[in-house]
């Protein structure tokens, strides 16, 4: 693992501009993964608390995803029959979530993280 933390603020600047980049391009291509290369940007290249860098991540995927949702409209593939009816319980999910993540350990969260990432990357497989 690179230990950049105290390291050339040039080279975590252009390493910081390619997973963002990256998670951005993720993100719009599939509708979803930004956030997970983002996190694990964050916690290579930062000494920031992981809760600090899933929020921060949180926060970093609203303009990626407004990007995404306007490209994926103007191509008409939103459906919003589905977005009327998923949108509300999910806003109150997202509430439920930031709620947890500040009454979780460390420790849960990376158990959570890792088990949801493996779990949607053997699902997309199969």
């Amino acid at each position: 693992m690179l230990n950049l933390k105290n390291g050339n603020k040039l080279l975590l600047t252009i390493l910081f501009c390619l997973f963002s980049f990256g998670a951005g391009a993720i993100n719009g291509f599939i509708g979803t993964g930004g956030g997970i290369l983002m996190v694990f940007m964050l916690n290579i290249l930062t000494k920031n608390d992981k809760k600090d860098n899933f929020s921060t991540t949180l926060l970093s995927i609203v303009p990626i995803s407004i990007i995404g949702l306007y490209a994926y409209f103007v191509a008409g593939s939103v459906d919003f029959s589905i977005l009327s009816r998923a949108s509300l319980p999910a806003l109150f999910g997202g509430a439920l979530g930031a709620f947890l993540m500040d009454k979780l350990k460390v420790k849960w969260l990376n158990i959570i993280f890792g088990a949801l990432v493996i779990y949607s990357g053997v699902k997309m497989i199969l």
